[in-house]
């Protein structure tokens, strides 16, 4: 059995209540929020089991940008909301390259895979067809800027431009997407639900960034992302999703019937 008293309740008025659940809401979706339209492309993927449509250069922005985000977080400590939400994002890309290599490996016959435990690295830079080499090469870019950061850290200049970098970084993550459509003169495959996603969770995020008085590198950023997204949804309204030659896998037991 609990006893409340009546002065203890005084204490936490309505309005402060309302603000700290507003504040915990916003602060939940600003984790989760970035890596929500990714499950739309992900279930793409798998319904089409083809990938082609969808631009691996995205995860490289997004997984450079948030391991800068993370390092630029050690000279100019930010909110964790935004740390946590660049762990997470990196995870989440790490899962989009696994399922991608997964389904375009099918694509590409056993001699002909790239790989850089073969000494791939820079002619197929990016087109690897298996995801240890992908893992491999953001490992050793995480240990190099990790070290970088650690010797220049001090110096005011370096954790700005890091900042600037990383949020330009991620503001561009659409721009490969918007080059891929617009070279295949095509938006199948690149789901539509998951640059939605993107335009209401980059105006969520800008929102946020001005409220939460955040650095100015934040909501510029942010706002080049809206407009990078616009784009793409126009892409859609030009190119009414018309079809584009994509291989389509078709499973050697059915090949066969």
């Amino acid at each position: 059995m609990f006893l409340v008293d009546s002065q203890g309740l005084e204490l936490v008025s309505l309005k402060d209540f309302l603000s700290n659940m507003l504040l915990v809401l916003t602060g939940t979706f600003m984790v989760i929020g970035g890596s929500i339209p990714y499950v739309f492309q992900y279930a793409e993927i798998h319904q089409r089991k083809n990938a082609m449509g969808f631009s691996l250069l995205v995860c490289l922005a997004l997984c450079v940008a948030n391991i800068l985000r993370i390092l630029f977080w050690f000279g100019k400590r930010f909110e964790y909301v935004l740390l946590a939400q660049s762990v997470l994002m990196i995870i989440t890309m790490i899962l989009m390259l696994e399922i991608s290599v997964r389904m375009n490996r099918k694509l590409v016959s056993k001699g002909q895979r790239v790989s850089v435990w073969k000494g791939d690295v820079i002619k197929s830079f990016w087109k690897w067809n298996d995801l240890s080499s992908f893992i491999m090469v953001l490992a050793v870019f995480t240990l190099i800027a990790s070290i970088i950061t650690a010797l220049l850290t001090k110096y005011t200049w370096y954790v700005e431009t890091l900042g600037m970098v990383a949020l330009f970084t991620e503001a561009c993550l659409g721009l490969p997407q918007l080059f891929r459509n617009f070279t295949r003169r095509s938006t199948q495959g690149m789901s539509v639900k998951m640059v939605s996603m993107w335009l209401i969770g980059d105006l969520g995020k800008t929102a946020y960034f001005l409220w939460r008085s955040s650095p100015a590198q934040f909501w510029i950023c942010s706002s080049l992302q809206i407009t990078i997204d616009i784009l793409i949804l126009c892409q859609v309204y030009f190119y009414g999703r018309r079809t584009s030659r994509i291989p389509t896998y078709v499973p050697p037991t059915a090949a066969k019937l």
